[in-house]
């Protein structure tokens, strides 16, 4: 692929392979600016530091010394470096749960995926951790900023609690590393939007892990409805969950994921946002959304644990089907009934429905237009269920395909605005803070 470096207008043709990437623009009267929505990670890391690419940058009459030797040569080390050693190196912050099994071993296992860092605060375990890391080279580091320097660190996964997002990835985008962010990506809408700006400005580029997207199950039910399952169209999207929906570490006097200071809120947080985001991925963004929230069974608990919603479709480019708007949507969660356990999502058309449960490994049921079952389709539960998407996340920044399941800040955004409006008059509002003021909530229940 021909790629144009511009300054001001000036256009020089360089024959360097970028693979599905435009145009890069330098210089103005403030130094350096850089379109990175269209450049890999490591292509900007090897143009600040590459001495065969000299770059010399100060004023819009400032020359641009460039020469056709300079060309070639960056070309060349670039397909040399594709070719021998073209993984990004990873590092981890946080270490928890979710690290054990969902999604820490896919870093070393993915294709073109090193994981050469992690941090923890607890002393002992990052190296621990490290220390089962296939290979023998990965480090653990106690401080955030060593671990930052680390030689070789590309990106960042950050997979702490929810409370501790802006704090680690205004770290992360200073140190001018791509970045990886676990769900929910704030506490609240304003708090999202305040990372997504992070990375905006820093140029450079911000994944999150809604997982679900990049589910096996989740690729089948989308070639369902493009293949007619339904029909030509989603006209109604349920969901009911009671119980705990599947969430994890919820031990002790007050789980992390009940308390609204580490995670925003009560577990349709934790639980909650990857439907919604699996629901926005697949049928378009919710709007006209009207709900509510309470705390129906959990005395001693501040936060709800009952949300229920309805919201229509609006319209979006990316979903199964085009001419999903004005659908309506439905949801429910009851994490404390005293009722059995119960978890159903469906997908309803004009000639038929898509039943599941939420998890990645529960079977696809196909019904007729009056409910009769047609046919079902099975899956198996994912060693890793983070894998599928840190491998496409991998591939990105890599420069390679683009997955049309990656997860980006916006989506993010769109998912918290959700809860945010569900949530707004249990919380007495959702700005930032709202977690410090516990005994103002309306919501919450009084002793």
């Amino acid at each position: 692929i021909k790629v144009s470096y511009r300054v001001d207008c000036c256009i020089i043709a360089a024959g360097v392979h970028i693979i599905q990437h435009g145009t890069m623009r330098f210089g103005c009267s403030k130094g350096l600016t850089r379109s990175t929505q269209f450049l890999p990670a490591l292509l900007l890391s090897l143009l600040r530091t590459t001495s065969a690419f000299p770059i010399e940058i100060t004023t819009r009459r400032g020359a641009i010394q460039r020469t056709a030797a300079s060309v070639v040569t960056i070309a060349t080390n670039m397909s040399s470096n594709t070719q021998s050693n073209d993984s990004i190196g990873w590092g981890i912050v946080g270490l928890g749960d979710v690290c054990q099994t969902k999604s820490g071993p896919p870093f070393w296992k993915c294709n073109g995926s090193e994981l050469v860092a992690v941090m923890r605060r607890t002393p002992g375990k990052a190296e621990e951790f490290a220390a089962n890391v296939p290979g023998g080279k990965c480090v653990g580091y106690q401080d955030i900023e060593e671990f930052l320097q680390h030689p070789g660190l590309d990106a960042v996964y950050v997979s702490t609690r929810p409370g501790t997002h802006l704090e680690i990835c205004q770290k992360v985008a200073k140190a001018g590393k791509a970045c990886y962010v676990e769900k929910p990506v704030g506490r609240c809408a304003d708090e999202t939007k305040e990372i997504v700006k992070l990375f905006r400005e820093s140029g450079m580029p911000l994944y999150t892990a809604y997982i679900s997207r990049a589910y096996e199950k989740t690729h089948a039910i989308k070639r369902l409805m493009r293949e007619g399952a339904i029909g030509d169209r989603v006209s109604k999207v349920l969901y009911k969950v009671i119980g705990n929906g599947g969430a994890r570490d919820m031990d002790g006097d007050l789980p992390w994921r009940l308390d609204a200071e580490q995670s925003g809120g009560g577990l349709i947080m934790d639980v909650g946002c990857h439907v919604i985001d699996r629901i926005e991925y697949l049928c378009g963004p919710l709007q006209n959304i009207i709900g509510e929230a309470a705390n129906r069974n959990s005395p001693g608990v501040a936060v709800e644990d009952y949300v229920h919603f309805t919201a229509d479709i609006g319209t979006a480019s990316w979903t199964a089907l085009s001419n999903n708007e004005g659908a309506t949507v439905e949801c429910t969660w009851d994490f404390a009934s005293t009722e059995s356990p119960y978890d159903e999502l469906q997908f309803i058309g004009p000639k038929g429905s898509l039943r599941m449960k939420g998890s990645p490994s529960d079977p696809i049921r196909v019904h007729d237009a009056k409910g009769g079952f047609v046919r079902q389709l099975e899956f198996e539960m994912p060693e890793h269920t983070g894998q599928a998407l840190v491998q496409a996340v991998t591939d990105d920044l890599r420069g390679g395909d683009k997955n049309d399941f990656l997860s980006f800040g916006e989506n993010a955004i769109r998912t918290q605005i959700v809860l945010d409006t569900v949530l707004s008059s249990y919380y007495g509002g959702r700005k930032q803070g709202y977690w410090t003021r516990m005994n103002t909530w309306p919501g919450s229940p009084r002793e």
